[in-house]
């Protein structure tokens, strides 16, 4: 546990003097706290209240998908550029400590920029209505689940692959690009009609449950597949 809180606390300190991580988080979290809102003023009843809410609720996902695969492989790529991944991989930390510090740092990262997003929405819409305090989808317990239970597990799974495939890929655009793509495999279900969404509580709650358990799957098979030797001999090529 010392070791994972050691690297936790690294990989803190390299988001925080990464100006491209912070610039990226502050650009998501503005533009998906503020566009949803742009309506705000023209009230919606019925199926158009709901379609809206809907939208908004996306927008929070977004913020967490664009946040996570970027920061993700930066924070790898960061230190491949740099050269200072060969010195972490040669410490004694555990191969699990270096592997799930970078996962969770990159996870809350997006996690945190949801709910900055969140509460941005929430802000911005009582300021141009002027009705007082508005809950939005937040007051719908579907709405509750995208916005905190969806988000958490996107931002474990993106967080997962992105930092696999840093390790592995070289560069910045390819990465995010298959870290995106990623979600794909978690869609395709839903694409080919193999599930259909069911605008239920029980559903959402039931599917949140679901892709948080893949997540975590993934986060495990991601430490078992992680090896230092390996990615050493990779980083000398």
């Amino acid at each position: 546990m010392r070791d994972l809180s050691t690297m936790v606390w690294k990989e803190i300190a390299e988001f925080i003097g990464n100006k491209r991580a912070l610039r990226v988080f502050g650009i998501a979290v503005l533009i998906m706290g503020i566009i949803p809102t742009i309506t705000a003023r023209h009230t919606a009843i019925g199926a158009a209240a709901a379609i809206r809410a809907l939208v908004e609720v996306l927008y929070v996902l977004f913020a967490t998908l664009i946040v996570v695969a970027n920061t993700a492989p930066d924070l790898v790529l960061h230190e491949r550029v740099g050269r200072t991944l060969d010195y972490l991989l040669a410490t004694r930390l555990p191969d699990s400590a270096i592997f799930l510090g970078k996962v969770i740092v990159s996870a809350a990262t997006g996690y945190l920029a949801a709910m900055v997003a969140i509460a941005l929405q929430l802000l911005v819409y009582a300021a141009l209505v002027g009705h007082g305090w508005s809950w939005l989808y937040l007051a719908e317990p579907i709405g509750r689940i995208l916005a905190f239970g969806i988000t958490a597990a996107l931002a474990v799974y993106v967080s997962v692959v992105g930092t696999f495939v840093a390790l592995h890929v070289g560069d910045q655009r390819s990465a995010y690009l298959v870290t995106v793509l990623s979600i794909g495999v978690i869609l395709a279900p839903l694409l080919l009609g193999w599930v259909q969404i069911q605008s239920t509580t029980s559903w959402f709650a039931d599917a949140a449950m679901i892709f948080g358990a893949i997540a975590i799957l993934l986060a495990a098979i991601g430490v078992l597949l992680f090896k230092r030797e390996m990615l050493m001999l990779n980083l000398q090529e």
